[in-house]
């Protein structure tokens, strides 16, 4: 339970899923090469899911996990989840998806009929429990495990659903003795018409007696519509003679038509030569005007190097008198010199002083950044080691209870059952939180060592970004902050991670101290793009945004906004000259108030050091 409370809503449905699909089994479930996990209409679940069961192997198969929209696609997945909403119509769903041996898996659905096992929030435990509809799953030809109801699960009441569906069933009843009145009352309709038929045939056999007198009038006037006939064929026969000279003389003036039609576009060629020959002619023309004006210039000038010349004579005079009194300036200039060289030589010690300084205070920025990942990783660690040694410390007291009924010789079947259920389930929680901490101290391990040695070496750097993020997810935990990444997977990268590390850390830190200050949650994301010879890092946070002028300055060395709380004003500083010197690369930053900040940070996927 302990364990229920660190994680989010998110991270134990994860944990469900999976571990629905070790206690399910499917009819052709040996053919299968991998699991498909599809997630209907919610991407914000999807990437949850993507994130945590994508390619994770269960039952020696690896998990898929891919977002539809459309039922038809939902078809060939092995398990599709559906999280309730008012649009969705779980019964539909549920209709569309019987005998395709799909489990289906909801979220908070109040219709128990049609679903197969349900999550659902426990106000008593705050936690996520569920609930199995077993009838369903056996119609669907899956196999349950029974070890699947030691995960929190309950099966829902046969007795409670059968009542529900008689219920439906006389609701179904009343329609159907309303729809048999409804269907008299037509029939007696039918009867009336049948009636009113009768009476319209009989008015119609009259109607056929009076057409027949009206037929033999008709056939009069087909005998001499005949005639006419006769008289209009030799008409249009006369009208196709004059058809078949009408076609000869549209041939020719469509020939005609042609032969305009290539002179116009003969003319129209014509014009565009004319006018691009036009446009050069002016050109030519700007240029000769330009050309004068530049002689008339030269022409000035050579006038004024006239004048220059007899000023310049005068200047020789005046010049002969001012060397001699150079000398004495000069005399003066090198006492002068001896003083201001002592000066500069004091000013040179201050300078090379102020640059140990920031070396010192770069370096300590450094070693801060790398000692929030180490009590970020502390505070992580905590919570699985403390379930760990609760996990193992139930198991020694239950160990003792049964070695004393043993003793005694007492002990029973139903205690030694229970001791194997609590040895297995104390087994199970501590292998998973030491599991735990061993990730964390690897990721940790490797982030560390690459902070502090700085060497080239190959990464892929979606993994070794959210290894990263990893070590700090207690430091956006504790500003209830959510991280998401979006972009793409087995990024190859030739580079220093190190200096990636500080980047991201500086990055996070910057957007934690400044970007959500007085915020009650925010998101951060990354997203990673692979272009050609160069990867582009996208970091983006919804905070409270930069002022323009906080914007211009953020690079500048010792700027800060929290010079009172301590701030150095060297964090983003320091990323600025990693990615430039280090990693080769460029960084450029947008933001506005309140529209958080966007930070793109381009290198090259191999680095080569000159």
């Amino acid at each position: 339970m302990a364990l229920a409370q660190e994680l989010s809503s998110e991270q134990i449905k994860t944990a469900y899923l999976f571990n629905f699909f070790k206690h399910i089994s499917w009819p052709n479930e040996q053919a299968k090469k991998s699991y498909q996990l599809a997630v209907y209409k919610d991407e914000r679940i999807f990437q949850s899911f993507y994130l945590g069961l994508n390619n994770r192997i269960v039952k020696g198969k690896s998990i898929n996990v891919q977002l539809v929209d459309q039922l038809e696609d939902a078809k060939q997945a092995d398990m599709v989840f559906v999280a309730i909403t008012p649009e969705i119509d779980i019964s539909l769903i549920a209709s569309e998806l019987r005998k395709t041996a799909t489990l289906l898996v909801t979220d908070n659905s109040v219709d128990k009929r049609n679903i197969m096992i349900n999550l659902l929030f426990n106000p008593k435990t705050a936690g996520i429990d569920f609930e199995i509809n077993k009838s369903n799953i056996v119609f669907e030809q899956l196999t349950m495990s029974s070890e699947i109801l030691f995960l929190g699960g309950t099966e829902i009441d046969v007795a409670e659903l059968y009542r529900e569906t008689e219920v439906a069933m006389q609701e179904m009843r009343q329609r159907e003795t309303e729809l048999q009145k409804t269907l008299a009352e037509q029939n007696e309709q039918l009867a009336a018409s049948s009636e009113r038929l009768r009476k319209l045939n009989k008015e119609l056999i009259q109607r056929q007696a009076l057409n027949e007198d009206h037929q033999a009038q008709l056939m009069a006037l087909k005998s001499n519509i005949e005639l006419q006939q006769e008289a209009i064929d030799s008409k249009e026969q006369q009208l196709i003679s004059l058809g078949d000279k009408l076609a000869a003389i549209q041939r020719d003036l469509e020939q005609r038509q042609q032969l305009a039609d290539q002179k116009e576009q003969e003319n129209q060629t014509m014009a565009k030569r004319i006018e691009k020959n036009r446009s050069i002619l002016a050109q030519q023309q700007s240029q000769i005007d330009s050309q004068g004006v530049q002689l008339n210039q030269k022409n000035e000038e050579l006038a004024e190097r006239k004048a220059r010349i007899e000023q310049q004579k005068l200047y020789l005079i005046v010049m002969a008198v001012l060397i001699i009194i150079a000398l004495i300036v000069s005399t003066l200039v090198v006492w002068l010199f001896m003083k201001n060289q002592k000066t500069t030589k004091q000013l040179s010690q201050t300078l090379t002083n102020l640059k140990e300084m920031q070396d010192q205070l770069i370096q300590s920025e450094k070693l801060a950044s790398l000692g929030k990942l180490t009590a970020g990783v502390a505070h992580e660690i905590n919570t699985p080691l403390g379930i760990a040694i609760t996990s193992s410390s139930s198991a020694h007291e239950s160990t003792l209870r049964v070695k004393d009924s043993f003793t005694r010789g007492t002990l029973k079947k139903s205690e030694v059952t229970r001791y194997f259920d609590d040895i297995e389930q104390a087994s199970s929680l501590s292998m998973s939180s030491l599991n735990r901490v061993i990730e964390l101290l690897n990721n940790f391990k490797q982030v560390a060592a690459d902070q502090v040695v700085g060497e080239i070496r190959e990464v892929d750097l979606t993994e070794y970004i959210n290894e990263i993020m990893q070590t700090l997810s207690a430091e956006l935990k504790r500003h209830r902050v959510n991280y998401i990444y979006l972009g793409g997977t087995d990024i190859m990268a030739k580079t220093i991670p190190g200096a990636i590390a500080q980047v991201i850390t500086n990055l996070v830190t910057n957007s934690l101290k400044h970007g959500f200050e007085n915020r009650d949650d925010g998101n951060i994301s990354i997203d990673i793009e692979q272009n050609f010879n160069d990867i582009t890092i996208e970091y983006k946070d919804d905070g409270n945004g930069m002022t323009a002028e906080v914007l211009q300055n953020i690079f500048e060395p010792f700027y800060t906004t929290k010079r009172n709380s301590g701030g150095t004003g060297l964090g983003m500083n320091i990323v600025y000259n990693i990615v430039q010197q280090k990693l080769h690369g460029d960084i450029k930053v947008t933001s506005a108030p309140q529209q958080g900040a966007h930070f793109n940070i381009t290198i090259p996927q191999v680095l080569t050091l000159n």
